[in-house]
């Protein structure tokens, strides 16, 4: 491996966002691009419901909806809600999407994006962690760097792109400012189903005094479980115990039935899930995407959709930007704080149908600090 490597864009991140990203650079520009990631583009990750609309996106980047693996998203053709009362109810999205919704299997869906990325030209680094991230007075990134068994290297980049996810590690270690609206975590299990019936395709949201609860069928005879609350909560408590986290489940009036007769996979896993807008215009030749720009909260169905959406915007602009044009990057940030404002309202309104338990510091905190 050399010692120093020349790139356009480097994009931290190998996640949706970043390989979309790197797609959208690919594709559409004659650009070279270099993705980091810290992990193996390994599997593991949490399933996620997506609407109709990601197929635009993907169209966008070239992906057909016949190259997506037909065993790693299905139709979801029950979207239920028990939200605000114990009734079932069709599920009122905080984002009025119209259209099917889906659900993915992201230990597919993730890897088919890096290999596009591979395809068509980009340079992917697994298993390797940046050391510092240098900038130069003319903008110019050099950002150090460690693999896992190959050594140290540098990558010397006119762009940088953090696509790190919610931990949005590269504007953590720049010190720009973070805006945290919870501490909202998602505490869940994948369960496999043992009976030969046929698996009905739903998403269901049920409300409890802890959170909200998230379940949805995937491929493979599975479904996956999973309780919203605040990390605070879940420490006290010790929800993300197996014992606790079934017996919550087992609580609730109308998941326990989706539930019965499932064994789940090892114990439960805890995830970040809280609401976060990072300002990014004190750097120049630089921008975030996806979670790292904005994350929302999981009720919302927007991280897929914004993780790519965002990060064919950003593609764009920093393709302009390179041409010596600043303005897609202005109207980038500018569009990312707009959108989130706007979601910070649509989210309050959407815990505002809940009213059942005014004595819940989960429900309390949603309406308090809105």
């Amino acid at each position: 491996m050399a010692s120093h490597i020349q790139t356009d864009v480097l994009i931290l991140g190998g996640g949706p966002a970043g390989a979309a990203a790197a797609l959208c650079l690919l594709t559409h520009t004659k650009l070279r691009v270099i993705i980091v990631e810290s992990g193996a583009f390994e599997g593991g990750r949490v399933g996620e419901h997506v609407e109709a609309s990601i197929f635009d996106l993907l169209k966008y980047l070239k992906i057909s909806r016949e190259e997506l693996d037909k065993e790693g998203i299905i139709e979801g053709y029950d979207s239920l809600a028990a939200w605000g009362s114990d009734h079932i109810t069709s599920r009122h999205s905080i984002y009025n999407i119209e259209g099917s919704s889906y659900q993915l299997d992201r230990d597919i869906f993730d890897p088919f994006l890096v290999t596009q990325v591979a395809a068509r030209g980009g340079q992917l680094f697994p298993n390797t962690k940046a050391l510092h991230f240098n900038q130069a007075e003319n903008g110019d990134w050099s950002v150090p760097l460690r693999h896992k068994t190959k050594g140290n290297f540098t990558i010397d980049a006119r762009f940088l792109v953090d696509a790190t996810g919610r931990q949005g590690q590269v504007c953590r270690y720049l010190g720009l400012a973070r805006e945290k609206h919870d501490e909202l975590v998602g505490i869940g299990a994948y369960l496999h189903v043992r009976h030969d019936e046929l698996l009905a395709q739903r998403i269901l949201l049920e409300t409890a005094e802890q959170g909200w609860w998230y379940c949805a069928t995937l491929p493979g005879r599975r479904l996956v479980a999973t309780l919203f609350t605040d990390a605070d909560l879940t420490k006290k408590h010790k929800w993300q115990q197996a014992v606790n986290w079934t017996k919550l489940l087992s609580s609730t009036r109308h998941l326990r039935h989706l539930t019965d007769g499932t064994v789940a996979y090892g114990k439960p896993w805890v995830r970040n899930a809280f609401s976060q807008f990072t300002e990014t215009g004190s750097r120049t030749n630089f921008l975030a995407v996806g979670d790292a720009a904005a994350a929302f909260d999981p009720v919302s169905s927007m991280g897929i959709g914004f993780a790519i959406s965002s990060a064919c915007h950003a593609a764009i602009a920093i393709h302009q930007f390179l041409l010596g044009d600043e303005t897609g990057v202005v109207l980038y940030r500018g569009d990312i704080a707009k959108h989130y404002n706007q979601y910070l309202q649509l989210r309050l309104s959407y815990y505002k149908n809940e009213q059942r338990w005014q004595d819940s510091p989960f429900w309390q905190r949603r309406l308090a600090k809105n």
